[in-house]
């Protein structure tokens, strides 16, 4: 447990400093650019000639090191504004998640979803009447399918994909198991091996550093105030974000779900329930019912 702790104590310092303090340079950076040209000389890069001569020039060593204080402190706050902007917007998911964008979003994905599985199913029903092997067919069929699985694994419910990543595996879990996987998660964290948590640690602390990334569109959006090119930036920012959300989300929901498929039954043995094989839906409910810890009832 100790050299656990450590590795992710290790795992938070290479975090701050690679994250949080590098991009809070390059924001500093952007943004002291963004100062000297401004909307003017947006795309000049002779405006900017004057502030590399000043940079470049002699400098006393104390009037240096004062600049890269400055700087770093800079860097630090843009960091920590960041993160308290992701948190913010974090904050203010449920209220948009009622939006009428939000609406409108899951609808669509709603539409693609059922036309996918529509095609998946006439392949289907075609190769059945047709009474040929699945060799000529299945792949057109796995392929229909895929593009079902794209765009959620269950029918969509959330406005992102990464919404309904995270829904869809509590709903696999419970339908396999019977379990309800926020209330058995803590529990089964605590028999899990150290390198399995260790794994599952990386991959939140990567799906939270996509996360994050939204506070740092916002700073840049709000760069693009006084010079255009950085709403560019912010843009970039959003769609890098949402890329890797995705993907981390994905590996973060395969490794509680292999987690759930692998230790679920020393979870089980832990509660003196016993469980010879695999995790079964029965066992699965009764693990939940002790969990719950609910009154007794007549």
């Amino acid at each position: 447990m100790n050299g656990l702790l450590d590795e992710l104590g290790k795992k938070v310092v290479d975090r701050w400093l690679t994250t949080l303090l590098l991009q809070g340079l390059l924001w500093v950076c952007t943004a002291v650019l963004a100062w000297q040209l401004g909307w003017a000389h947006a795309l000049d890069p002779g405006a900017a000639a004057p502030l590399l001569r000043r940079l470049g020039g002699d400098h006393p060593a104390a009037q240096s090191a004062a600049v890269v204080a400055g700087m770093l402190i800079a860097a630090a706050g843009a960091g920590m504004t960041a993160a308290g902007l992701a948190a913010v917007l974090r904050g203010l998911r449920p209220a948009a998640a009622r939006s009428g964008l939000a609406r409108w979003l899951r609808a669509r994905r709603v539409r693609r979803w059922e036309r996918a599985g529509e095609r998946a199913e006439r392949l289907e029903a075609e190769a059945l009447r047709a009474a040929v092997g699945s060799v000529a067919v299945g792949p057109e069929i796995a392929e229909a399918r895929a593009r079902q699985s794209a765009v959620s694994l269950e029918r969509p419910e959330n406005a992102t994909w990464v919404g309904d990543r995270l829904r869809a595996n509590v709903m696999r879990i419970h339908r396999a198991y019977g379990l309800d996987v926020t209330l058995m998660w803590p529990r089964l964290w605590v028999v899990l091996p150290d390198t399995v948590r260790t794994d599952i640690a990386a991959a939140q602390s990567s799906y939270a550093a996509a996360d994050g990334l939204a506070g740092w569109a916002v700073l840049y959006a709000l760069l693009g105030l006084v010079w255009g090119p950085a709403l560019v930036i912010a843009a970039v920012v959003v769609a890098v974000g949402a890329m890797r959300a995705r993907s981390a989300a994905d590996m973060l929901c395969q490794l509680v779900e292999a987690a759930v498929d692998l230790y679920g039954p020393a979870l089980a043995e832990q509660l003196r329930i016993p469980c010879e094989g695999a995790l079964t839906p029965a066992i699965g409910g009764e693990i939940d019912a002790i969990l719950r810890k609910e009154p007794a009832r007549p």
